[in-house]
């Protein structure tokens, strides 16, 4: 049976949002990549990059929109080549849950665990 495609697999929708943020590195010498958002969602996000870190790499991603800055550790969960790469949240402390929540609400989404 084929795999099926991320997006069909995601929990919930993911919706268009721009936000400059910082990826980087939890292991292996930490590397910091300047990135932008361009889609969000309760369970994590789409991050442009050139230059996009391997699968299964765990990160930290530093996001600001709105005023407000968001931490969030994720990880890697594929990769398009010089385009960027699609994360996953993993467990978020709840003040940094709050923060992406109130992005979500904004764009009418319901609110994440």
């Amino acid at each position: 049976m084929p795999e099926q495609p991320f997006t069909e697999r995601r929990k919930g929708p993911r919706f268009a949002m721009i936000a400059e943020a910082d990826a980087t590195e939890v292991r292996g010498g930490g590397s910091l990549l300047h990135v932008r958002i361009s889609e969000l969602g309760a369970g994590g996000c789409y991050v442009d990059t050139l230059n996009p870190l391997p699968p299964s790499t765990q990160i930290r991603l530093h996001i600001e929109h709105g005023g407000l800055a968001c931490v969030l550790p994720a990880t890697v969960i594929y990769v398009h080549e010089g385009i960027g790469m699609g994360v996953r949240f993993d467990d978020a402390p709840p003040d940094q849950r709050a923060i992406l929540n109130a992005w979500l609400a904004e764009m009418g989404a319901p609110p994440s665990q």
